[in-house]
């Protein structure tokens, strides 16, 4: 029996806007002749799995939205235990530091979030929307959508900003009356922000039912595959076998 021979060359990306990068696997099987191809997801498409799939630096290597809405679920619950807690100041410099910790564990080490911070969280998914639109193959659909949605994150981290301004400056005060008003602004900012970034999750969903060529959810071979070049152009990273066709990304 003859071993099989893999040979993978890096054919230009197809289609006018570049959509994806076709790989040529030309395959000998028991002297069988035969051509299987297989596509590369698009560069586009990988940045916006990172906002929703997978990101190496997240706890548990998750995308850097789940993430974010994930302790921004956690700061609206702890400021309303704050508010819950008027009668007791103590309770309410607890729960406003859970808040605090969950925004950017930076200025409070401790409490409930996932240690990432939701300020952190926002700017990586903002940052990653922005990579999908700017890459040459992007769709016009994922251009328009993501950039908007870029933005929105953008003044979301600054409300979170804000949150964790009121929430510290709220726990150094020695007045309960005081500190009670802070923490209800604060569990207001914060159940907005929960409930319009979710929003613009669902938003998000609805632009990837839209694209053309279907968005699907990448494996993490993929997320983590590509790099940045000192001119900016990103390019999945050299694999066994596989020659880079870095013009395929121009």
């Amino acid at each position: 029996m003859k071993a099989a021979r893999l040979h993978f060359r890096c054919a230009n990306a197809r289609g006018p806007r570049g959509l994806g990068v076709t790989l040529l696997l030309a395959c000998v099987l028991l002297g069988v002749d035969g051509c299987v191809t297989v596509e590369l997801p698009s560069i586009a498409h990988v940045h916006v799995g990172h906002a929703i799939t997978a990101w190496p630096d997240t706890p548990q290597q998750q995308g850097l939205l789940e993430v974010a809405l994930a302790d921004a679920a956690v700061a609206a619950e702890h400021a309303a235990y704050a508010t819950d807690g008027a009668g007791d100041l103590a309770a309410v410099r607890l729960h406003l530091g859970h808040v605090l910790h969950t925004v950017d564990p930076v200025l409070e080490p401790t409490g409930p979030g996932s240690g990432y911070g939701l300020m952190r969280a926002l700017q990586g998914s903002a940052e990653h929307l922005e990579y999908a639109a700017e890459v040459p193959d992007a769709s016009a659909n994922l251009r328009s959508g993501a950039r908007g949605m870029a933005a929105a994150l953008r003044s979301l981290q600054g409300e979170a900003r804000a949150i964790a301004t009121l929430a510290e400056d709220a726990r150094g005060s020695t007045d309960a009356g005081h500190a009670l008003a802070f923490a209800h602004e604060v569990r207001e900012r914060a159940e907005r922000l929960a409930g319009q970034l979710l929003q613009l999750r669902q938003r998000l969903t609805t632009v990837l039912q839209a694209e053309d060529p279907p968005y699907r959810t990448l494996p993490r071979r993929y997320l983590f595959g590509i790099i940045r070049l000192p001119s900016g152009q990103w390019v999945f990273e050299s694999m066994p076998g596989v020659t880079r066709n870095v013009s395929s990304y121009d």
